[in-house]
C-alpha cells in the first residue's frame, strides 16, 4: 500500500502543478507578454508548483491518504469505504483551503486508479520518483531553450 501511495504522489504532483498553472494563467494573473511570454510563465509556474507540491504530497499526502484508507476500513462497511475515504481525503485536504483541497481530490482519484491496477513493486516505486524529477529537468531545460531562441531572434532582428 505504501508503494502505491508514493507512486500516487509522483503522478499527482505534476498533474496538480499543470492544473494549478492553467488556472492561474487563465485567470489572467500573468501579464501578457506575447505567446512565448505566456508559455514561459506557464512552464515556470509548473516548475515552481512541482518543486513545492511534490515534497508535501510525498510526506503529508502519503501519510494522510494512508490514514484515510485505514480509518475508512475501520469505520465503514465495505460498501461505503470509498465514500468514507473520499470524505476523509477532503477533510485532510482542507488544510490550505482550495489549493490543498484540489491536491487531495486529485491524490484520491489517482490512488483509486492505481488501486485497480494491482500491486506495485519497490522498483516501480523508485522509478516513479523520476516522474517529478524528470518533469522539473525537462521543463526547466525547455524554458532555457526558449529563452536562448528568443535571444537569438532579438539579437539578429528576425522580428
Amino acid at each position: 500500500m505504501w508503494n502505491r501511495k508514493i507512486v500516487t504522489a509522483s503522478i499527482a504532483s505534476p498533474v496538480y502543478a499543470i492544473l494549478l498553472a492553467c488556472g492561474v494563467t487563465m485567470m489572467g494573473l500573468r501579464e501578457n507578454g506575447g505567446m512565448s511570454g505566456v508559455l514561459n510563465g506557464f512552464l515556470l509556474m509548473t516548475v515552481a508548483y512541482v518543486a513545492v507540491s511534490f515534497p508535501i504530497m510525498l510526506t503529508y499526502g502519503v501519510v494522510t491518504s494512508w490514514c484515510s484508507d485505514w480509518l475508512a476500513n475501520r469505520l465503514s462497511s465495505k460498501r461505503f469505504r470509498w465514500f468514507t475515504s473520499l470524505v476523509l481525503h477532503i477533510l485532510f485536504g482542507l488544510v490550505l483551503s482550495w489549493l490543498s483541497l484540489l491536491a487531495a481530490t486529485l491524490f484520491y482519484l489517482v490512488d483509486r486508479l492505481l488501486q485497480h491496477r494491482g500491486d506495485i513493486t519497490k522498483l516501480q516505486t523508485v522509478k516513479s520518483l523520476l516522474i517529478p524529477i524528470g518533469y522539473l529537468l525537462i521543463v526547466t531545460g525547455s524554458v532555457y531553450i526558449i529563452d536562448v531562441i528568443q535571444d537569438l531572434f532579438v539579437r539578429f532582428n528576425f522580428f
